[in-house]
């Protein structure tokens, strides 16, 4: 036996199947649309000039935390943590409608705690692979030099060793504060020309294959 439905009703179980479908999709936190970027800086990976592009509407915040996601929201009620293509524990991104110099100024003073940089991609596009400057430099020093002359040129300099790394000889992870501080430290001491290479410790955004 065939069962009659009222068309009212119909129409209300097609629209609450259309809405359950929509909020299943997550278009809530959707990938804003890709806008090109006129910023660069330049870095130096080994003797290779790299360019990277500043977005001015977004800024990285380093070990977030729950407390600290309401100083983004007193700079600007509308910022939003921006979805990376791999969960990555550690970062957080926001948009924010705001200059991103002055957003990750505004974000470090409201929270002096808080580590920010600003975000950057590797093509003139907010669509492209982030990056963002979590603090420090890796510094490769002349593989010749024994201790003795490593220990006085990190003195001269007034330089913090965090780590001497593995993978070579008389290579180094340097302290340096987060943001541009990093890129900046890094580019002075490769432009010196008293080191092989020197760049940031870079966080990068990956995705799985």
């Amino acid at each position: 036996m065939n069962t009659l439905i009222n068309p009212a009703a119909r129409i209300a179980v097609l629209a609450l199947a259309t809405m359950l479908s929509f909020s299943a999709t997550g278009a809530t936190t959707s990938t804003p649309a890709a806008a090109p970027l006129t910023q660069s800086y330049v870095w130096h990976d080994g003797s290779r000039e790299r360019t990277v592009w500043l977005n001015p509407q977004a800024v990285a915040e380093i070990n977030p935390s729950n407390a600290s996601a309401s100083v983004a929201k007193n700079i600007n009620p509308n910022a939003k943590v921006l979805p990376l293509k791999h969960n990555q524990s550690g970062m957080r991104i926001w948009q924010i409608d705001n200059t991103g110099g002055a957003a990750v100024r505004s974000m470090a003073a409201t929270n002096p705690t808080g580590k920010y940089s600003p975000v950057f991609h590797d093509s003139a596009s907010s669509g492209g692979a982030m990056r963002a400057l979590p603090g420090n430099i890796i510094v490769y020093l002349n593989p010749t030099w024994d201790a003795a002359t490593v220990d006085n040129w990190i003195k001269l300099h007034k330089l913090e060793v965090l780590k001497k790394l593995e993978a070579g000889p008389n290579i180094y992870l340097i302290k340096t504060a987060p943001g541009l501080d990093a890129l900046d430290t890094a580019n002075t001491l490769y432009q010196s020309g008293e080191v092989v290479a020197a760049f940031p410790d870079w966080w990068r955004e990956v995705s799985t294959r």
